[in-house]
């Protein structure tokens, strides 16, 4: 009976830890407030728009994968912004963007970003 109950215990203590491991081990991924500081583009146009366009993903989306021509220039980052349920009205136009060079050497340089999506 003793047995039992010390497995019992020992059972529930590694669960515990494991999940305590778990909730833990991404705190890259933890909601911090940096959308705030910073804007969801980059400072690249979309050639057919004149203008950054937002690609919607879902709202489980954490991360995104941005791909360079290179050595070591792939990377993966964070997706910190999201759109609000309400309409916010019209946005400005134009702006100091760049167009996408003729040879791009970044995904980043199509003028297409991740912005996860509200539902």
């Amino acid at each position: 009976m003793n047995r039992r109950i010390v497995l019992l215990l020992l059972a529930t203590a590694v669960i515990a830890v494991s999940a305590t491991e778990s909730a833990t081990a991404a705190p890259y991924i933890w909601p911090v407030r940096r959308s705030r500081y910073y804007d969801w583009n980059k400072p690249y146009a979309h050639t057919a728009y004149g203008a950054p366009v937002s690609l919607v993903v879902p709202p489980t989306a954490t991360m995104q994968t941005n791909w360079g021509w290179g050595v070591g220039s792939s990377r993966i980052e964070r997706l910190d912004h999201q759109f609000m349920r309400n309409y916010p009205g019209a946005g400005y136009s134009g702006g100091p963007y760049r167009t996408t060079p003729i040879w791009p050497s970044d995904t980043t340089q199509f003028g297409v970003y991740n912005v996860r999506g509200p539902w």
